[in-house]
């Protein structure tokens, strides 16, 4: 494998994600006390995925980036009357809440037995880790095939210019 070959760089990057992340929180599911930590990873890999995507580091645009990869992973959510203002809030209540002071916020529910990965409704949020995860597992296997086709210019040139600013 050549390092410096495009092809080489997003199986490196695939596998990193898969192997670090994805193949650890699989592993968790069996345990009915891991929902958290499952969530925590699957969210790990929404920002720093749309940084790939766009090429550049989400610096100081950390929720902007945040909120576009949700309605990507999540399309049906922009059906959602005001889902800016509603992902503003799972933004503060699930992300900045796991990943500042180790858990959810008040908001948020989370739970296996949810038929959805991702429900909002009356301003409460309610999270299938799960399920969550399962998208966002889907959302990998998308990019890496988007990314294998050379027809993608933009994509694969956006891929390559951030694994150069990470790497």
């Amino acid at each position: 494998m050549d390092p410096n070959d495009i092809n080489t760089k997003i199986s490196v990057y695939e596998d990193r994600v898969k192997e670090w992340f994805f193949n650890i929180a699989e592993k968790l599911k069996s345990d009915n006390e891991t929902g958290f930590v499952i969530l925590q990873i699957g969210l790990s890999y929404i920002e720093g995925n749309q940084q790939y995507r766009l090429g550049k580091p989400s610096h100081r645009d950390s929720r902007l980036f945040f909120k576009n990869a949700m309605k990507r992973i999540f399309p049906e959510i922009s059906q959602i009357k005001d889902i800016d203002v509603i992902l503003d809030k799972f933004y503060d209540q699930v992300r900045c809440g796991l990943f500042h002071d180790g858990m959810t916020k008040s908001l948020v529910t989370i739970s296996g037995e949810f038929n959805l990965p991702l429900e909002i409704a009356n301003g409460d949020i309610k999270v299938n880790p799960h399920k969550f995860l399962d998208r966002i597992i889907e959302d990998l296997s998308n990019y890496i095939s988007d990314l294998k086709d050379v027809n993608n210019t933009e994509l694969i040139k956006n891929f390559a210019l951030r694994w150069s600013q990470t790497v």
